[in-house]
C-alpha cells in the first residue's frame, strides 16, 4: 500500500467515522473503485484508534467530570447513570458482534449489501428527522433501544452514527443529544472492537505495524477531531438533510454500478 493511498484512507476515516454515512463502507468502497488490495485489519485497527484518540480528547471535560463525580456523594448518582447508560447502550452490539463471530458470518466485500443499506438506512435517517423533540435527557430504556439499533452498525453500509441518530431522532431526541450520545457510545464500542481484533490478528500471527501506519493514526486523529467539531457545532442548525442525500445518491451509484455494469 502505498502512503498517498494510506493518506486518503485515514482522511475518509476520520471524516466519515463520526458523520452518519458509514466509515466501514467507504473503507470498502475506495480500495473496490480504484482497483486497489485491502489494506489489512491491522491499518483499520490502527485507524479506528486514531479515531478513538479524537474522541476521547473532545469529550474530555464530559469524561473528567463524570469520572470525578464518581467518588462525590452529591452527584455520584450522576455518573452511575452515565456508566449505566453505556453498559445498556454496548451490550446489543457485543452480543450481536459475538453471534456474528460464532456463526463466522463475513460479510467481506459485499458491494451490493452496502449500496442496499446505504440507500436504506439513508432513507430512514431522513424519516426520523421528521420527529418531533419531546426528550431532553436519555433514560435507560432508551438507550437500550438505541444500542439494538446500533448493533445493526456490523453489517457495513448501516453507520454506528447514523444508527444511533436516527433511533434518538425517532424516540424524540434532539439532533444534538442524539449525535452526542453517539460519540460516547463511541468510546467502548471502538475500544470494544479494537481489542478484539487486536486478538484476533495477535492469534493469527498477522499484527503488522509500521511507521506508515503511525501516520495514519495521528493524521485520522486530527480529521476526526476538526470533523467532530464541526459536525457539533452545526448539527442543530443545519438538518440532516446532506447526510439523507448524499446516502441516497451513494447508494444508488452502488446499486446502478452492480447490476447494470
Amino acid at each position: 500500500m502505498s502512503l498517498t493511498f494510506l493518506i486518503i484512507l485515514s482522511i475518509i476515516q476520520g471524516i466519515t467515522e463520526f458523520l452518519p454515512i458509514s466509515s466501514s463502507a467507504h473503507l470498502i468502497l475506495i480500495p473496490f473503485f480504484n482497483e486497489n488490495p485491502y489494506q489489512g485489519r491491522s491499518f483499520d485497527v490502527c485507524l479506528h484508534f486514531g479515531c478513538l484518540l479524537a474522541v476521547l480528547y473532545y469529550l474530555k471535560k464530559d469524561l473528567i467530570f463524570y469520572m470525578k463525580n464518581l467518588f462525590h456523594y452529591k452527584n455520584k448518582s450522576l455518573s452511575i447513570m452515565f456508566i449505566k447508560l453505556m453498559l445498556i447502550g454496548t451490550i446489543p452490539v457485543i452480543i450481536f458482534g459475538v453471534f456474528i463471530t460464532l456463526i463466522k458470518l463475513d460479510f467481506g466485500n459485499a458491494i451490493i449489501l452496502i449500496g442496499w443499506t446505504t440507500l436504506l438506512f439513508g432513507v430512514l435517517l431522513g424519516l426520523s428527522d421528521f420527529k418531533k423533540i419531546t426528550k431532553k435527557e436519555i433514560n435507560l430504556k432508551d438507550a437500550f433501544l438505541i444500542g439494538v439499533f446500533q448493533a445493526l452498525a456490523i453489517i457495513p453500509g448501516v453507520s454506528r452514527s447514523g444508527a444511533v441518530i436516527t433511533a434518538g431522532r425517532f424516540l424524540g431526541y434532539s439532533r444534538f443529544n442524539s449525535s452526542k450520545f453517539s460519540l460516547f457510545l463511541s468510546i467502548p464500542v471502538i475500544i470494544s472492537a479494537t481489542i478484539f481484533e487486536l486478538f484476533q490478528l495477535y492469534n493469527n500471527d498477522e499484527f503488522i505495524f509500521t511507521g506508515e501506519y503511525l501516520i495514519g493514526i495521528i493524521l485520522t486523529f486530527f480529521i476526526a477531531l476538526i470533523t467532530i467539531m464541526l459536525f457539533m457545532n452545526y448539527i442543530e442548525k443545519l438538518s440532516l438533510k446532506i447526510f439523507v442525500l448524499y446516502r441516497v445518491l451513494l447508494g444508488l451509484i452502488i446499486l446502478c454500478f452492480v447490476y447494470l455494469n
